[in-house]
């Protein structure tokens, strides 16, 4: 991962990276602090209260948070489902 900048963490400095942000609700990932962890979706207030770090003027990338991929990928199903029903009703 690429390091733009740093911030401080309860005084010690740590380096700011590409910020993954939900493109769908909003929530920020928080950054892993064990290998194998799974992902945690925070608030904006919540991440940069906890890494000391603004958002505004930081990189930050889009994706979807756990939540609303799943959601996504359940409406993908069930569009799918309707289209694939539709064909058959055609053809």
């Amino acid at each position: 991962m690429a390091t733009f900048r740093l911030g401080v963490n309860h005084g010690r400095p740590v380096e700011a990276s590409l910020i993954a942000m939900c493109c769908v609700c909003g929530l920020v990932r928080a950054r892993k602090t064990v290998d194998g962890e799974a992902d945690r979706w925070i608030s904006k207030r919540a991440y940069e209260h906890m890494y000391g770090v603004r958002l505004v003027g930081n990189p930050f990338t889009h994706t979807y948070c756990s939540g609303c991929h799943a959601d996504f990928m359940q409406r993908m199903r069930s569009s799918r489902q309707a289209l694939s029903h539709l064909a058959k009703r055609a053809g």
